[in-house]
């Protein structure tokens, strides 16, 4: 297959980066830890050491080996096969057709908040327009091709930037002017203070806000010399993440206590918090709404294009109607995301039957969770394989060192699936328990049955060109 793309739409090591950020870096997620405390920082590096940096070690080393679009989906094709490259580029999209509503919601309550209306947030006929106006905004954006997203994830992945570092600076500026943290920080702070339970309940949750990186080998083919770019991409992205989190953590604890960060209903409700506590003026409230508004539909195009690369266009022949995996002059699946607009417009169409824009949120969102963890189980699993049979002519890592990476991703990602599945505690009826663990566990085994029914219609239909 030939590069049809000239180096001058090619991404830089810059364009990557911010990609990086915008797909990785979630705001929400440091007021969420916030809420946790100086412990918070515990969880931090935890997830880092025992989910990201295996992640990232791996992602480095087979990107260096395979240069074609595919990312996840190509690395397990090669290492255990056809089938489980299927499934895993299957498990990517679906999760991501759920995923686009809930982080659409989060845009649609976000508008709401700046138009000044906050009962919009709460109108479910409000977000249901904005959702639907805003995903096919972002499917004719990738239409016209990568070098435009290039453009929107670069601005995003800045703004993203940009509101860790405001979280970061209001805490600095906090101290400077009131004198003193209005959370006290001690060594025992910094320890978890809950049992292992919970504490491993808080590592999932942090890893979650770490996952992403993986997804921009799948454009390998559209980034410029790839094995100096990407490579530096995920070592300075991956290290931009992981500060920004841990000190914005560290930081915001300064303006507000962890108590006051858990009872507030949301991020937004957060930022003004801290607007109000050092008495700036509203409309750097309004300003930093506007860039999360940005930011997020960033991250949408970034996440729509990532997977619809690896569903469409490197499943194999046969197991997806023709017209779904054509590109167009672009180098992108267009039917196949027009077909995804619409999907996601009727799924969008009948969450407006949930009894309030919160569930409505929290069915799309835990829809997608379980079945996004699920390409990380078989890519362990590839990386292993692919070792073995030494098919890597450069490697960074020892062989036990590689072993350790694969072991430590798998048993952090089966253990966040186990947690997840796990009720809590605002669950306080059978029937929301009965709900929950139907949507956790029927949901994933729903879309494993029609993986499976997918792939045997390859079969069957390469059974009967062998009989005729």
């Amino acid at each position: 297959m030939t590069d049809n793309l000239g180096s001058k739409t090619k991404l830089g090591l810059k364009a990557v980066v911010f990609m990086i950020m915008t797909s990785c870096l979630g705001i929400r997620w440091i007021t969420v830890a916030g809420g946790l405390g100086p412990s918070a920082i515990f969880f931090w590096i935890i997830a880092a050491l025992f989910f990201f940096v295996p992640l990232a070690l791996i992602v480095i080393e087979l990107s260096l080996n395979y240069k074609d679009n595919g990312g996840v989906y190509l690395w397990v094709k090669e290492g255990i096969g056809n089938k489980s490259g299927f499934y895993t580029a299957w498990f990517y999209w679906i999760n991501n057709v759920f995923y686009y509503p809930g982080l659409l919601t989060f845009i649609a309550v976000n508008l709401a908040y700046l138009i000044g209306d906050h009962s919009l947030a709460t109108n479910p006929h409000f977000v249901v327009v904005v959702v639907i106006i805003f995903f096919w905004g972002a499917v004719f954006f990738n239409i016209a091709g990568i070098h435009l997203i290039a453009k929107i994830t670069t601005l995003s992945g800045l703004m993203n930037f940009r509101l860790g570092l405001f979280v970061i600076i209001a805490g600095v500026y906090y101290i400077l002017y009131h004198g003193d943290s209005v959370t006290h920080y001690h060594w025992k702070a910094f320890l978890p203070q809950k049992d292992l339970f919970h504490s491993l309940s808080s590592v999932t949750m942090l890893m979650l806000a770490l996952a992403g990186v993986e997804m921009i080998p799948t454009m390998s083919r559209s980034i410029d010399n790839p094995d100096k770019n990407l490579i530096k991409a995920i070592i300075i992205g991956g290290a931009l993440l992981v500060s920004l989190y841990i000190i914005g953590t560290i930081t915001i604890n300064f303006i507000m206590t962890p108590k006051e960060l858990s009872k507030t209903s949301g991020l937004v409700e957060s930022l003004y918090a801290i607007v109000a506590k050092l008495h700036w003026p509203e409309w750097m409230a309004k300003f930093i709404i506007i860039s999360l508004v940005i930011v997020e539909f960033g991250g949408l195009n970034i996440w729509l294009i990532t997977s619809s690369i690896m569903f469409f266009q490197c499943a194999e022949k046969g197991i997806l109607p023709v017209w779904l995996q054509k590109v167009n002059v672009n180098y992108v699946p267009a039917n196949a995301l027009i077909a995804q607009g619409v999907l996601v417009t009727v799924i969008v169409l009948l969450t407006q039957f949930m009894p309030s824009v919160n569930a409505m949120y929290t069915v799309l969102v835990l829809m997608s969770t379980i079945i996004y963890f699920l390409p990380f189980l078989f890519l362990s699993v590839a990386y292993i394989r692919i070792r073995k049979k030494r098919y890597l002519e450069r490697q960074i890592l020892s062989d036990n060192m590689a072993k350790l990476m694969a072991i430590l991703t798998f048993v952090s990602i089966l253990t966040a699936m186990c947690l997840a599945v796990i009720p809590t505690e605002d669950l306080t009826t059978k029937f929301q328990v009965f709900i929950y663990e139907l949507e956790l566990i029927g949901g994933p085994i729903i879309f494993v049955i029609m993986a499976i029914l997918l792939y045997k219609r390859k079969e069957r239909n390469l059974i009967r060109q062998k009989v005729l």
